[in-house]
């Protein structure tokens, strides 16, 4: 399948160990997304951070943030009317974290 044109990007920050359901959360979205047909989904893992991942974590020392904070970023892309239909499930699930979401243009041809 070939994806084209003006699209979305749903960015969500949060902490690598976050559960939801026994299962880390970054899984259970990815799936989530790959069951409703979303175009792709990646995820990223910070070496360090603050804030949007870990809400209690304050201190930026290498080691010590790193032990308590294990930032992922996970990107979803397609159409608009595909990530608008995603979202509230994402809302649904989260109990912390941030979630963006900007406009992108694609050009991308799936393989499989």
């Amino acid at each position: 399948m070939q994806y084209e044109g003006k699209c979305k990007i749903l960015r969500i920050y949060l902490n690598k160990f976050t559960h939801y359901e026994n299962k880390f959360l970054y899984e259970v979205l990815v799936k989530k997304a790959h069951d409703m047909g979303l175009a792709g989904a990646m995820v990223f893992h910070g070496i360090e951070g603050f804030g949007f991942c870990c809400p209690g974590c304050r201190t930026l020392n290498l080691g010590v943030a790193a032990s308590t904070c294990q930032p992922l970023v996970a990107e979803f892309i397609d159409k608009e009317e595909k990530i608008r239909e995603f979202l509230p499930i994402v809302k649904q699930i989260m109990k912390k974290g941030a979630i963006v979401v900007q406009d992108a243009d694609i050009d991308f041809d799936n393989f499989q």
